[in-house]
């Protein structure tokens, strides 16, 4: 898997298809093969690139505290390493803050924003929630928040029936480097009050989605995104909590590749009028 140092900035990406870029940002706590079916799909259509964001994998960890502006200059300098300039941008929890933060401070760099089970403006028992979460990794390091989280993040039914997937995500979670990890969910936990003035500031295009029963990103969150981002389409995905482009991967790659089709189509036809 390639690995590169680039203006500074270390990273790992996995790259795979020809055509338009299309570039994913996973979740707090995970990395790039959480894509895997995003990878296998959508690179059929595009040039896809997932990559291991700061305080991740074999990425760059810098030292807390980590910083939204920090994670969206180490984007726009992996898209200057790969001569990329613009890309569909597609963003998971984290990974959607993210992509929102870039796209606004790199608009030019953006063709479509794609905000997958993304936090907006949590209510304060969310926001509570959370933090707690925060102060319980302080405390008893991030091993023991695991299955809680997996309890969060799927279906018990999907868990039951998907062992080895599940499996997987468990230990890229075990693997994660407790200081990284605990800079990047405090960041996770407070920079939604950071982009929430800056929402209406996104004039790309852009699809939010999260699952029906995402306790975290929930629906509520979604619908308040999609009112502050003009240009936006919402889809809640039914039956489906937190990790959706696992437990929905054909949904979401269907969805993705179908918004991206009718943003060129419209792009297009505004060309030739």
């Amino acid at each position: 898997m390639p690995a590169a140092t680039y203006g500074g900035h270390l990273f790992q990406y996995e790259e795979k298809g020809t055509g338009v870029p299309l570039i994913l940002l996973h979740g707090v706590g995970l990395d790039h093969t959480m894509w895997d079916e995003q990878i296998d799909g959508l690179s059929q259509h595009y040039r896809v690139i997932a990559y291991d964001m700061p305080g991740h994998g074999g990425s760059e960890h810098p030292p807390a505290p980590h910083t939204l502006p920090q994670y969206a200059e180490h984007l726009a300098a992996l898209m200057n390493y790969l001569d990329i300039d613009r890309a569909h941008i597609v963003g998971f929890s984290m990974g959607g803050m993210v992509a929102q933060s870039f796209a606004v401070s790199y608009p030019a760099k953006v063709d479509t924003l794609t905000i997958m089970s993304a936090v907006a403006d949590r209510p304060e028992e969310k926001r509570e929630a959370v933090l707690s979460r925060v102060a319980e990794v302080k405390e008893i390091g991030p091993a023991q928040t695991i299955e809680p989280a997996i309890q969060r993040w799927f279906n018990q039914t999907f868990v039951e029936k998907n062992q080895e997937v599940v499996g997987r995500i468990r230990c890229r979670l075990q693997r994660n480097d407790p200081e990284s990890y605990l800079a990047a969910y405090t960041l996770f936990a407070t920079a939604d009050q950071e982009l929430w003035p800056m929402l209406s500031g996104i004039s790309q295009s852009a699809l939010i989605m999260t699952g029906e029963h995402d306790m975290g990103s929930t629906p509520e969150m979604a619908g308040a995104m999609g009112r502050k981002i003009r240009q936006s389409t919402l889809a809640i995905i039914p039956g489906v909590k937190h990790m959706l482009p696992i437990e929905a991967a054909e949904v979401v790659n269907e969805r993705i590749h179908r918004f991206i089709m009718e943003h060129e189509c419209k792009e297009a036809k505004e060309c030739h009028n």
